[in-house]
């Protein structure tokens, strides 16, 4: 896959032809290098927006256009590129960014996506992540996050993901890389399964070895047992209620019936007391004798008056016995007929409490069943996790033996493989040695026998060394080697953004532009990069006119500048962010 062309609808754009081999620079220009005015810089001028415009032509998700979209309304942008010796046309508009236009045929970003995938690279069947979109940016590095690391070409994925991308095109066997994944994420969940125990309230103690499950699980059986004969011999009843309240009525009115009764026999006890009292006999002979010592005699009216008086008195005793006996005979009566009413209220109580004793309320039984249920559930969870602790105990055990037979595997492939291995080290190493020839330096691929999900360990290294722009030249080098000495893809271009060459002495940038014209003179492949006129000024001190005419000013496809919007990529003045 090579770039041929990017254009647009507006007339503003600047058309960018590339040349179909070899060198291309964009270069970024002061229209007045002396001019310090504020705001005159070769950001924003569209170096980077030209890459971020390639990637919006080759599939990238419509969630990262967003800003581009919105501030570009009515852009459509094409991009030509030859693939497997065909040419090809892709067109993606800002108001349509859902689709793309591949030589006339619209597609969803799926399916262009998928169809990129086959003319671009050699992808095998059922291994995750791999794409077009994964592994374009090892050949167009997208953005500023993607130029912190070698290893890392989007600044944003996870440490397997980077791992496969560079094992795939490295040449790595992808499936060891795979299976040795699965095998960990499985391990995890088992662990993740582990620490889940810890923290349930019932299988906690039993996890730290506080609790013995199966005595526990014993204990439980015996519970679940005796509360179910419970149940089988339940008796409910669905009046149980109402009749626990009549019999509660009944019982306050035998009680205030009793009262009653005890009352009334005290009334009798108080009648009896008071027929016990008898006038005094023989008190008019008594008075007479009184009076007769004193020498006082009673005239025969006055002896008349005391008799009737006495016999006054004794008609009125007897008037009064007759009337408590009469009262007597009543409250006797009155006992009798509550007595008898008291019987039957008893009777009446009695048989409301043998009934509610015989007899259970539905509300306990459906205590009772929860209980019952709850212990079956204890009891079951245990059992399951006695169960499952075993299996994924010989989970952990298979796993961890399968993890070492697959170290094993590695280290016999990887020992297969040291030819092809070694040329693309000697490639790189090569590469570095021309910036940094009194360092070691070279790029390791081992086998990752860690705890970790990676299979392979590849790490670009280079020691002894304190240039800021170190990582910078790591990243020159490997995407040349991934670009000549890869495997698996048909991509002959790599893309570079102006901020690769930040930091870099300008020596180094010499030499960079001198690798670039020797590795890829008399080849199908295609360097392009953006580069800014005071980098270009340092190139030209290490190179002198001649070497810097051949190199960059025969092979410059675009300059921009900053004199007015119109020089820019876009042709007007824009500000889109980058994702």
């Amino acid at each position: 896959m090579q770039l041929i062309k990017v254009s647009s609808n507006k007339t503003s754009f600047k058309t960018v032809h590339f040349n179909k081999s070899g060198l291309n620079f964009i270069v970024a220009k002061q229209k007045d290098a002396e001019n310090k005015e504020v705001g005159r810089t070769y950001n924003g001028v569209g170096k980077s927006l030209l890459i971020k415009i390639i990637h919006f032509c080759l599939g990238a998700s419509k969630k990262s256009y967003k800003t581009f979209c919105n501030q570009l309304p009515g852009w459509e942008f094409t991009l030509e590129f030859e693939a497997q010796g065909r040419n090809y046309v892709a067109k993606r508009a800002t108001e349509y960014p859902n689709k793309i236009i591949l030589d006339g045929e619209p597609l969803t970003l799926a399916k262009f996506n998928k169809k990129m995938a086959e003319v671009s690279f050699n992808l095998p069947d059922d291994v995750s992540y791999l794409s077009f979109r994964s592994l374009l940016p090892s050949f167009i590095r997208s953005n500023k996050k993607s130029y912190v690391s070698f290893y890392d070409t989007s600044g944003a994925h996870q440490s397997y993901q980077k791992m496969i991308y560079n094992a795939f095109l490295l040449g790595l066997d992808v499936f060891l890389a795979q299976e040795k994944q699965q095998l960990r994420k499985e391990y995890n969940r088992i662990k993740d399964f582990e620490t889940n125990f810890k923290k349930d309230e019932l299988l906690r103690d039993f996890f730290f070895g506080q609790k013995d499950v199966e005595l526990t699980i014993d204990d439980l059986n015996d519970k679940i047992a005796k509360l179910e004969m419970n149940l089988a011999e339940f008796k409910i009843a669905d009046d149980y209620h109402m009749v626990q309240k009549e019999a509660d009525n009944v019982e306050n009115e035998l009680f205030e019936l009793n009262n009653k009764i005890i009352l009334l026999k005290n009334q009798i006890r108080s009648i009896d007391n008071s027929l016990k009292i008898k006038p005094s006999e023989g008190n008019l002979e008594d008075i007479k004798k009184i009076y007769g010592e004193v020498n006082v005699h009673f005239s025969d009216s006055v002896t008349k008056t005391l008799s009737d008086l006495e016999s006054f008195y004794e008609k009125l005793i007897s008037n009064r016995n007759r009337r408590l006996l009469e009262q007597k005979n009543k409250i006797k009566a009155e006992i009798k007929d509550k007595a008898s009413s008291a019987e039957k209220m008893q009777k009446s109580f009695d048989q409301l409490m043998k009934y509610l004793g015989e007899h259970e309320a539905l509300d306990v039984f459906v205590t009772m069943s929860e209980r019952l249920s709850d212990l079956k559930s204890k009891r079951d969870n245990l059992k399951k996790y006695q169960t499952l602790q075993k299996e994924y105990k010989e989970k952990l055990r298979e796993i961890e033996k399968v993890q070492i037979e697959q170290s094993e595997v590695t280290d016999k492939y990887l020992e297969s493989m040291k030819p092809e291995i070694e040329e693309i080290r000697r490639y790189f190493r090569s590469l570095v040695k021309r910036f940094y020839p009194n360092s070691v330096a070279g790029l390791k691929i081992e086998n990752n026998s860690g705890d970790n999900q990676e299979r392979f360990i590849i790490e670009a290294k280079v020691e002894s060394d304190n240039s800021d722009g170190i990582n910078n030249v790591k990243i020159f080098c490997y995407d040349l080697t991934i670009l000549f000495k890869g495997q698996n893809h048909n991509v002959n271009f790599v893309f570079h953004d102006s901020r690769l060459f930040d930091g870099i002495d300008e020596r180094q940038k010499g030499e960079m532009m001198k690798v670039l014209f020797e590795e890829f003179s008399n080849t199908d492949h295609q360097y392009i990069a953006s580069v800014n006129q005071n980098q270009l000024n340092e190139i030209k001190s290490v190179l002198g006119d001649e070497l810097y005419k051949s190199i960059i000013e025969d092979n410059t496809v675009l300059t921009l500048t900053d004199e007015d919007p119109s020089e820019k990529l876009l042709g007007i003045q824009v500000d889109i962010e980058e994702n």
